[in-house]
């Protein structure tokens, strides 16, 4: 029989799970990343200042003289994740993994595709918020439980513990937090674009830009927009909710609060331009 007189038959197999589904996606995702020389020189270089850190744990721990400069404490983790938001590793990297990521699936149609399939709006969310968060987790995350490691081998004993028992649940909600935080700011831009410069750009312009206003208004000595302005700012406030100390810091609660209704904005964009998507069934 030609082709041109069968007649559409559906499919008759069996339907994949949904975790199958977003699995496919994201190790398709990790992969090409992988694959890149400058994703992995960028892996690399946002763990020098865990290797700095490592190194002053190691040398408060062989020569007691020294810990009075190198104090080893549960600040040296609130300090190290906020370093890597500071030197805007989690920005960068974040931008590179996020920031085309759903910009150039409908740029180039493929989005179309995916949800003409077996592939839920939700789904897809998932899948392509999993490999953002993975590489921010590699940078904020793994060294930073890498390091706790590292302390508790030289000192013999649990005493840090001891001292501060929430350590390790501080250590892993900030940096999840701030894992979520960004990656999800910047797929919501990312969607918002078809262009994944376009995308880094708003975001870059966003972040920093936001810094620079609350710069400008603490030079201005306008005491009361201190801790409202910067996005940047959040972050690093925020860790002082996480790590209990919030009477620190400009305005740690509202911080985090700031950042809740990011995410949920976030959330809430992707999803809302996901569905203007035409599928044809």
């Amino acid at each position: 029989m030609p082709l041109f007189d069968l007649s559409y038959q559906r499919y008759t197999g069996e339907r994949t799970s949904a975790v199958a589904r977003i699995l496919a996606l994201c190790l398709t995702e990790s992969r090409l990343l992988i694959a890149q020389r400058r994703f992995l020189a960028l892996m690399v270089a946002c763990w020098v200042p865990a290797i700095l850190r490592g190194g002053q744990i190691y040398v408060a721990r062989q020569f007691p003289q020294m810990q009075e400069f190198m104090r080893v404490d549960a600040a040296l983790w609130q300090e190290f994740l906020t370093q890597q938001t500071s030197f805007l590793f989690l920005l960068v990297v974040g931008l590179y993994v996020g920031a085309s990521a759903i910009a150039q699936d409908f740029q180039s149609g493929a989005l179309t595709m995916y949800l003409a399939k077996p592939f839920s709006r939700l789904d897809y969310l998932v899948a392509k918020t999993i490999p953002v968060l993975t590489s921010l987790a590699f940078i904020t995350v793994v060294p930073a439980l890498l390091l706790l490691g590292l302390q508790l081998s030289f000192a013999g004993d649990l005493s840090l513990l001891r001292a501060h028992p929430f350590l390790p649940l501080s250590i892993v909600g900030y940096a999840v937090w701030l894992c979520g935080y960004f990656g999800l700011a910047i797929l919501a831009m990312s969607s918002l674009s078809g262009s994944g410069r376009l995308a880094g750009a708003g975001i870059v312009i966003l972040m920093l830009g936001s810094e620079f206003v609350q710069v400008a208004l603490r030079g201005l000595r306008l005491e009361a927009f201190r801790p409202s302005v910067s996005l940047m700012g959040y972050a690093r406030d925020a860790g002082h909710v996480f790590f209990g100390n919030p009477g620190e810091g400009d305005a740690p609660v509202w911080s985090v609060a700031a950042m809740s209704i990011i995410i949920i904005v976030s959330i809430a964009v992707i999803l809302r331009r996901l569905r203007t998507v035409e599928v044809s069934s």
